[in-house]
């Protein structure tokens, strides 16, 4: 199958972008390798998408995989390390539009940083450098749907930076201490005096302990669906203490939580040393910043802190105690309202990037930790999925499955899709596996782009996990994509899709899930009435054809054919039976040849009828290979086309046509071979007759019996009259006893009137008719005993071969010599092992099989011509077929055979019972 052009401009881009960026970082973008190599990427992105097409090009990142048109690329580490950038970066994709422009592509290339940067900022240094870009737009990994301006760095990942600068140790002690935050709240709280709110808790915090806060604490949650008066921090069947203080029946407020992240921000500048002019720092500045707090912030504050001392009461103090803190609320606020059904699942993103902006500040401190793990060469995982991973995390069991199983199940992460059906599977419960993928899948018919969008990217990434699930799911995925794929109008949405159907279709071939791979085949039939060129770019990536030789050895090895394989290669007609042509004309064994027809009869009219328009007009080399299999199916077809382009094919194609006819056990492979007997090479022409002699098919008794009285066929000589009787003994008719008793003993005035050779022929056909007459008419023959051998060998007609030797091969005393006359370069043979039709000889130098040589063999002084055809290679050594040779010097061949055989009786049965199994599609002396 050729490649893709497009698949392989598109790889050529990957390649030289990563060779552009490289040198960027070395030279600079203004160095002339570095201009050069931008001229190089542009040239070939324009050759990948030619201006004006309808299709784009998608190079997407998963992990440390990119991806092309949805199309795994096995890549160099430098691409691998480039998928993990732009994986960090928060980048899902990339989408090239074929009305990108040169400028354009500079622009993208120049967002890319040249020296230390977070990998977090990439996208929003692509996002300002192609803005009103036309042709890129730039895809980002989001929880949800989310307005681009909200797109920033998480609350977790920013705060975690607090805990890692600054020399002021008391103050990071308290920072990281749990519990000692604890007791800066009840101090500030009991500073207040005792109309303060909470002063009654003080002691209690004081003292360390949030799990013995006497009044303050209780254990009650709210679950997903539950009571719509919920309390903040609660989770059903949760250990954390929840908050009922006096005054505070409501839930906080957004604006509260967005307050108490400002002061954690200021916390974290205080402890970084970074509190600004007369701010100062210390406890005594961290104690005055916390009873400037509201009292209901800090009572919200002690909560979360109190739950995670409840959490673990005897954990070590750790530096990321104060980003656990504002993780903690920014995650559990979200969640609490998503509960109470405040919000729904795909506004929890925009809610929590918001109170991401309110700790914008902080990012100067957390840039000083990525850059230590920059320079370590980690890509650190991205803010927005840290905060993605938590919040799922927090969400109980109930709710994750309620939220699986709505129409907004697209919103949810694929990696959390996978995490939780994971764990569905490892613990049996396939059955809401399956529902829950199934329900996921279906959104790709939803009527939101956004919806459509997301579900497509989660398929690619989920592909593994569908056919691990239960495979039948592939094909339930593939009509959701394929029924969009005639109908979506916009492009991006379109290269998604496309990228989706892609991936799912790989998988399904990888995983042998046929029923899926027919779906996607008839999916993409369908696809093309309406939309031919995307339907043709898909088929070529889909992976299914050019597993076909797979698919193909694995029908032909089971007994059994697995369900739906015979169906997906019914929808690939021309791949498949290139594939069983090949492997038919290689066998060797009648059962093996017998199970391949059977398989290729089994894919109905549309496979026959492609070998019969390629052995009718296709190129020569695949009506070479094909006529064979169709010679088994449809014969009519094979006499009707193939006589008529004979005499256009080249000798050695006729050759290799005649052996795959006479090997298929076509029932009317005699009358083939007849047909074609008028329009073959006359070197060829011996094989056909031959063949026909083996077909043992009374058909032929009238052709033979013509040839073998001298009448010819055009540029035939005496040869073929002995080939004509051999043949006759082969089909051992009893209306040849006539012709063949009077060439045997007519006489002419001084002599016989037949050649020796062809009157011994006649004779051993004879034995087989009329032994009598032979014993008497043999002592008068003139024929001697030792001339008399070498009979050829029967065929039996229940061999499970699918060729047999014709001649007895004889194993020479002493190595014959033999030159090649006809050749430019000089060329001598040493023969081992010859019959009367050929042999196995060693060759000075090699010559391509189906060359035409002229033998002269030395044997003492005396010397004979045979013209002989060098058939396949074994080993170090060639086989060679004689194709003509005058009778009388075939009569000294004779001889010189049969000394040799005379030697030894041991050597006769090992000479006649070497019989070594031919495939059809080689070609061998017999």
């Amino acid at each position: 199958m050729k490649a893709d052009p497009k698949t392989t401009s598109g790889r050529a881009f990957v390649r030289s972008l990563n060779i552009l960026l490289k040198f960027a970082r070395l030279y600079g973008y203004e160095h002339a390798r570095t201009i050069e190599q931008l001229q190089i990427a542009w040239q070939e992105l324009r050759t990948a998408i030619p201006l004006g097409t309808e299709a784009g090009l998608l190079l997407g990142a998963t992990n440390s995989q990119l991806l092309l048109d949805g199309v795994p690329l096995e890549g160099s580490p430098a691409e691998k390390q480039f998928a993990q950038l732009l994986s960090a970066a928060g980048l899902a994709s990339i989408q090239f539009f074929s009305s990108v422009t040169e400028e354009e592509i500079g622009r993208f290339a120049r967002a890319f940083p040249t020296g230390k940067s977070k990998p977090a900022e990439l996208a929003l240094q692509l996002k300002s450098a192609l803005a009103g870009a036309q042709g890129i737009r730039i895809n980002e990994i989001c929880f949800v749907a989310t307005d681009s301006r909200l797109k920033e760095s998480s609350i977790a990942a920013q705060l975690a930076s607090a805990s890692l600068g600054g020399e002021q140790e008391q103050v990071r002690e308290w920072l990281n201490d749990p519990k000692k935050l604890l007791e800066l709240i009840a101090a500030a709280q009991g500073s207040k005096g005792p109309g303060g709110s909470g002063a009654g808790n003080a002691n209690a915090a004081a003292d360390g302990s949030a799990a013995s806060a006497t009044g303050a604490t209780t254990t009650t949650g709210c679950g997903l669906g539950g009571e719509a008066d919920g309390v903040f921090l609660g989770l059903r069947g949760g250990t954390g203490p929840q908050w009922k203080g006096a005054g505070h029946a409501a839930a906080p407020t957004e604006d509260e939580v967005l307050g108490i992240l400002g002061a954690l921000t200021n916390f974290g500048r205080i402890g970084a040393g970074q509190a600004g002019p007369g701010g100062g720092v210390g406890p005594a500045r961290l104690q005055q910043q916390m009873a400037e707090m509201p009292d209901q912030s800090q009572d919200l504050l002690r909560q979360a802190l109190a739950s995670l001392v409840a959490k673990a009461p005897n954990a070590k103090v750790d530096e990321s105690v104060i980003v656990q803190l504002a993780e903690h609320l920014a995650i559990r606020f979200a969640l609490e309202r998503f509960e109470r059904g405040e919000v729904k699942v795909n506004a929890v993103r925009q809610m929590l990037d918001r109170m991401n902006q309110e700790i914008e500040n902080l990012r100067k401190i957390l840039g000083a930790h990525e850059d230590k793990m920059t320079d370590a060469g980690i890509l650190a995982e991205s803010h927005r999925e840290i905060l993605d991973r938590q919040f799922w995390a927090e969400v109980p069991d109930s709710g994750k499955r309620a939220v699986l199983l709505s129409e907004e199940a697209w919103c949810i992460p694929p990696r959390n899709v996978q995490s939780y059906v994971g764990e569905l599977i490892k613990h049996g419960e396939i059955a809401e596996a399956v529902s829950i993928l199934q329900n996921y899948a279906a959104c790709a018919d939803s009527e939101e782009a956004e919806a459509r969008k997301k579900t497509a990217a989660g398929l690619s990434e989920m592909a593994e996990l569908y056919a691990k699930a239960d495979p039948k799911l592939l094909g339930e995925a593939l009509r959701h994509l394929g029924l969009r794929l005639s109908i979506e109008q916009d492009a991006e949405l379109q290269a998604l899709v496309n990228a989706a159907f892609v991936r799912l279709s790989q998988e399904a071939a990888t995983s042998h899930c046929f029923p899926a791979m027919q779906q996607a085949l008839d999916l993409i039939a369908g696809v093309e009435t309406q939309r031919p060129g995307i339907a043709r770019s898909l088929r070529g990536k889909m992976g299914i054809e050019e597993r076909v030789p797979e698919f193909v050895d694995e029908a032909l090895k089971a007994r059994h054919v697995a369900a739906g394989l015979t169906n997906v290669l019914k929808l690939l007609p021309q791949t498949t039976m290139e594939q069983l042509s090949v492997r038919f004309n290689r066998c060797s064994l009648r059962d093996d040849s017998e199970h391949v027809a059977n398989l290729a009869a089994d894919l109905g009219e549309e496979g026959v009828q492609y070998l019969r328009s390629t052995v009718r007009g296709g190129p020569i080399a695949e009506a070479v290979e094909m006529a064979g299999l169709l010679s088994r199916l449809d014969p009519e077809s094979v006499m009707v086309f193939l006589p008529g382009r004979m005499k256009d094919f080249p000798r050695t194609s006729q050759d290799r046509i005649v052996r795959q006819i006479s090997a298929s056990g076509a029932a009317r492979r005699c009358h083939i071979l007849l047909e074609l007997l008028d329009h073959v090479d006359p070197l060829v022409t011996p094989l056909v007759i031959d063949e026909i002699g083996v077909a043992a098919d009374r058909e032929a008794l009238g052709k033979l019996l013509t040839i073998a009285d001298g009448d010819l066929p055009t540029g035939g000589g005496p040869y073929l009259r002995v080939k004509a009787v051999e043949a006759l003994g082969r089909i051992n008719a009893p209306e040849s006893i006539s012709t063949l008793k009077r060439i045997a003993e007519s006489k002419k005035v001084f002599g016989w009137l037949h050649p020796q050779e062809l009157r011994i022929a006649a004779l051993q056909a004879l034995e087989k008719l009329d032994p009598e007459w032979v014993r008497e008419f043999l002592p008068k023959s003139g024929i001697e005993k030792e001339e008399y051998t070498l009979a050829p060998l029967d065929v039996p007609v229940t061999s499970k071969f699918v060729r047999q030797r014709r001649h007895t091969r004889v194993r020479l005393k002493k190595a014959v010599r033999a030159i090649c006359t006809n050749l430019k370069e000089g060329c001598s043979l040493e023969i081992k092992t010859a019959s009367l039709t050929g042999g196995v000889a060693t060759l000075s130098r090699h010559l391509t099989p189906g060359t035409q040589v002229q033998l002269r063999f030395q044997i003492g002084m005396r010397n004979f011509h045979v013209t002989a055809l060098m058939r396949d290679s074994r080993a170090q050594d060639m086989a060679f077929e004689i194709v003509d040779m005058d009778l009388d010097e075939r009569g000294k061949y004779r001889r010189l055979l049969a000394g040799n055989l005379s030697a030894s009786s041991n050597n006769q049965t090992a000479a006649e019972n070497d019989l070594v199994p031919v495939p059809a599609g080689l070609v061998g002396s017999k």
